[in-house]
């Protein structure tokens, strides 16, 4: 066994071979490994790569999982902030590009995906397996790393582990370990499935895909739980089955099921006794253990061994008690019990708690991929739907083991077999209907042991916790914030997520979702499946730089033929049939038209087809733009250009009126006007940038030329390939998830009614105005304003109108919270490209970057277009690339000419538009505007430039 010499901030400790830098730090008694934003510490907690809490910096690369990292001889670990930027300049990593095609793709390489592998290798299949961990066999199958510290002999299911292991490479499967799955689309017959390492990028395509990715543990929400020294039993798990690590202290597991106990065995065998176990179950023997016995004897033989071993121990185990909340100051020092029959109370010291309740389904590649997914009405957690063959609803897609539900080791080997016969039939004019069948009936076996194992170990829901409780550790989201944000109108789980941010930290929403679900439950709010956040890319974090790449430019922007998002529609009657106005769309137009229409005195009905804010305006990225974009002069713009560059003045004039707005509303939109700089690399862009600012100073627009050490001043992490830019000092930015929710609320104070969840389905000329048909009943008014954004010109479609509004599907991309990179809102003068920081330290990139529509109407983001706009980004700002991608979105915005489209549709009198491109920063100003037109009939002169004149 080899030693390893490390530096873990600038102390010198040995680890050994094999070790992950959280297993040798962990045994070197570090547990702290970096610091919040809002200060606080943060540790070792998942142990599986799913909750990011244990980011270090090694060797000068930052946001490395110190779970997921293996140790190397000197390597120089540091603890990271997420405020403070690791000194090291960023070098990117050479990255090798892979792409090939398989019969098969097994995605997860444990008991199930072993299993698949095997078993469709054997009928001839070509099959590629990919698995996220350093070596195949996955959290029950994980083998002990070179360095293990124990003498025990390896126990029966690491020889059954070894043996598949060995199995699957005598056969030739081809196994790419320590990948981490991104993306994963069905096109027509083939999916396509895109990995990433620290060098290697993987493309791969097949026919049929067999998904195994296992289950996640359930952490134990209670108020400390985000304290350094609280980690899941898996975790504790992982250090002592692979590592042999055992942390130094008093360590209590508390926990539902049979895996606390493994778990105390296992540190017995480690020679640590210092180790309490409370079981929230009230195990008893009692008829399940009898059946449990009947279907695995070997199974319940372990059992009772490792209760032997608490007892020979003397080892407290405390049945019917769970944790109700974690004490300490920079970490764990004890926690209180519960009973649960009598609520007692028992405060119990500690150094170390490894606490879970029970595990969920990795649902994210189903989802992403389309199978339907149910939400289990006990636990909340998300649970993909699968037959007894486990087939889903997609053609060619199985999910065999824990991802489709908690199966057992025994069960999930036995539903790998059926996935792979299933695939092996669909590929190849052989019927296996006999074996399936046969697998079918031992899997049986399995089925029964595991119900009569919960069973034993049913309990009944804990006490309900304090306000103080953090239901979000990522974002530090708490239940009184929940609480706040559902008194005020927000009913449904989007609403709440934009609001609070929710579900918008590294864990990608996996830990708190279920929590947020039975806290609305709580409040009589029942979210359905329909109303779960749409699944997103990346499927898991991953580095900028692991998969940016040079994409070319374009003109233009690529056109869409709108479907209506599926969406539960409201039922409820309208309460008033007419209104003075009514208006057509739940964005920031429509919120603002509908209240300066209500401000005026007129009664205004608002009606949205999803929710306030759901798509283009909840969706951008928050610019307010006082030049203008690079494609939107010059050669790259529509037309002459003329219209765009007009268009300024009003985009100044509105910005000055979000201003106002925010003060008049005494709230926080998070409006920042630190300026704006379009970048220039070569002489040419300069030359660019020198004719667009001559021709903004034209229209009252001040930008200036400034240099490349200016440049340094503004943004010290600039590239050094920047030579030059145009400076705007009355740029920023704005929250839209904040800006809009707030408006709307004023809106209704003005006396405005918002229908959401409303579709309309036909626009009918009456006599004296017009008819709306929903499918809650149909209303009348004699003003209408259409503010549907991309889906404008289908509305108008319904009164025979043809109106120059297209939809333009376009993405965004943000990365998780980062130190500060960026003081300004950015763009390219050459490239597509927008850029800015948010107060959360987020940064949001995006450009105009194409981005789809899938079958079913959500916008979906391109792998293209994600590569390509981060490689414009990493190329303006390098630091990016060691920042990793949270997540990707497609939001639909307006295609017109560059400009604003305003006022009264000519012949139909009441009848109004107001669409436009760079809708947030007009916004409120079109809204204002033509409610104004509603109200008096007269459209502001200056604007008669943007009127639907234009056009004919």
């Amino acid at each position: 066994m080899q030693s390893l010499n490390f530096i873990f901030e600038g102390k010198n400790f040995t680890g050994n071979e094999g070790d992950s830098v959280a297993a040798a730090l962990l045994n070197c008694n570090e547990g702290i490994l970096g610091e919040r934003r809002n200060g606080r510490s943060r540790g070792v907690y998942c142990g599986m790569g799913v909750c990011n809490e244990c980011l270090v910096t090694i060797n000068g690369k930052q946001g490395l999982k110190a779970c997921m990292q293996t140790l190397k001889s000197g390597d120089v670990i540091e603890k990271e902030s997420d405020t403070r930027l690791n000194l090291s300049p960023f070098s990117a990593a050479k990255i090798e590009r892979i792409h090939e095609n398989a019969d098969i793709i097994v995605i997860g390489s444990g008991p199930a995906g072993l299993s698949a592998a095997i078993t469709a290798k054997q009928y001839g299949a070509e099959v590629i397996v990919i698995d996220e961990r350093k070596d195949a066999g996955g959290q029950y199958f994980k083998p002990r790393s070179p360095g293990f510290r124990g003498f025990s002999k390896p126990d029966r299911q690491h020889r059954e582990g070894k043996d598949l292991r060995q199995k699957a490479e005598q056969l030739g499967v081809h196994i790419y370990t320590g990948q981490t799955v991104w993306y994963a689309r069905k096109e027509a017959e083939n999916f396509e499935i895109r990995s990433v390492s620290e060098h290697q990028q993987i493309c791969l395509r097949s026919r049929s895909i067999i998904i195994c990715t296992g289950a996640f543990e359930v952490p134990k929400i209670v108020p400390g739980w985000t304290l350094p020294g609280v980690m899941t039993i898996g975790a504790g798990q992982t250090m002592a089955r692979r590592y042999g690590v055992a942390p130094r202290g008093k360590i209590l597991i508390a926990g539902n099921g049979p895996l606390g106990l493994q778990l105390a065995h296992e540190l017995v065998q480690l020679d640590h006794t210092d180790v309490i176990l409370a079981e929230k179950a009230d195990v008893r023997i009692h008829l399940p253990l009898f059946k449990a016995a009947f279907y695995s004897p070997s199974l319940v033989f372990n059992g009772a061994k490792y209760r032997w071993s608490m007892l020979n121990s003397r080892i407290p185990v405390m049945y019917g008690w769970e944790v109700t909340s974690i004490f300490g100051d920079k970490k764990v020092e004890g926690v209180m019990l519960s009973n649960i029959k009598t609520n007692e109370k028992r405060k119990i010291s500690c150094d170390f708690l490894m606490a879970g309740e029970g595990f969920a389904p990795q649902a994210e590649l189903p989802r992403l991929l389309g199978v339907k997914v149910k939400i289990d009405q006990n636990t909340k957690q998300i649970i993909p739907i699968r037959n007894e063959d486990c087939s889903t609803n997609v053609a060619n897609l199985w999910i065999a083991g824990d991802a489709g539900g908690m199966v057992g080791a025994v069960l999930a080997t036995a539903q790998g077999k059926i996935a792979a016969l299933g695939a092996i039939q669909a590929l190849f004019p052989i019927n296996h209907q006999s074996k399936i069948k046969k697998v079918q009936r031992r899997a049986k076996w399995a089925t029964g042991f595991q119900t009569a194992l919960w069973d034993i170990y049913r309990s009944r829901d804990g006490m309900e916790t304090g306000e103080d409780l953090t239901v979000c550790r990522c974002e530090q989201v708490s239940k009184k914030k929940i609480e706040e944000i559902v008194k005020k109108g927000a009913s449904d789980l989007a609403s709440i997520k934009r609001e609070t941010r929710l579900a918008m930290g590294r864990c990608q929403g996996r830990y708190c979702i279920p929590k947020a679900l039975k806290l609305l439950k709580s409040k009589k709010i029942e979210i359905k499946d329909d109303g779960l956040f749409a699944p997103q890319i990346p499927a898991k974090v991953i580095k900028a730089s692991s998969i940016w790449r040079e994409k070319p430019e374009w003109k233009g922007h690529k056109k869409a033929s709108l479907a209506s998002r599926p969406q539960k529609l409201s039922k409820e009657p309208f309460s008033h049939s007419s209104a003075d106005v009514v208006v057509l769309g739940g964005g920031i137009t429509g919120i603002a038209a509908s209240f300066y229409a209500s401000k005026a005195g007129a009664s205004v009905i608002c009606i949205e087809r999803g929710r306030i804010n759901s798509e283009a305006s909840g969706g951008n990225a928050g610019s307010l733009h006082a030049q203008l974009l690079s494609w939107d002069f010059g050669a790259k713009a529509v037309g002459d250009g003329e219209v765009q560059l007009q268009t300024l003045p009003f985009q100044q004039e509105s910005i000055e009126l979000w201003k106002s707005l925010e003060q008049k509303f005494n709230a926080d939109f998070e409006i920042e006007l630190n300026g704006g700089l379009m970048v220039a690399e070569k002489e040419d862009e300069v030359r660019f940038l020198e004719k667009k600012i001559a021709a903004e100073a034209r229209v009252g627009i001040e930008t200036e030329l400034v240099d490349k050490e200016s440049i340094s001043k503004i943004v010290p992490e600039i590239s050094d390939t920047v030579i030059a830019g145009s400076w705007c000092s009355k740029e920023g930015k704005i929250n839209p998830l904040v800006a809009t929710p707030i408006f709307a609320r004023e809106a209704k104070k003005q006396g405005a009614i918002i229908e959401e969840l409303t579709e309309v389905v036909g626009l009918n000329r009456i006599s004296g105005g017009y008819e709306i048909l929903t499918n809650r009943g149909k209303l009348t008014t004699k003003k209408l304003i259409i503010a549907a954004g991309g889906w404008t010109a289908a509305l108008f479609d319904m009164l025979g109108i043809s109106v120059p509004v297209n939809g333009a599907p376009l993405q965004m991309i943000v990365t998780t919270p980062a130190p500060k990179l960026v003081n300004c809102l950015m763009y390219h003068s050459g490239r597509h490209l927008t850029l800015k920081q948010s107060n959360s330290g987020s940064i949001i990139i995006g450009g105009a970057w194409p981005a789809g529509l899938s079958r079913k109407g959500h916008s979906i983001t391109l792998p293209d277009s994600i590569e390509g706009n981060l490689w414009v980004a990493g190329k303006t700002i390098p630091r990016i690339g060691d920042i990793d991608i949270l997540r990707t979105w497609g939001a639909m915005n307006i295609d017109i000419d560059g400009a604003p489209l305003i006022g009264q549709i000519p012949g139909f009198e009441g009848l109004m538009i107001a669409a436009t491109a760079n809708g947030y920063t007009l916004g409120p100003i079109m809204g204002k505007e033509v409610a104004k037109i509603a109200v008096s009939g007269k459209l502001r002169q200056d604007l008669d430039i943007f009127s639907i004149k234009r056009f004919n």
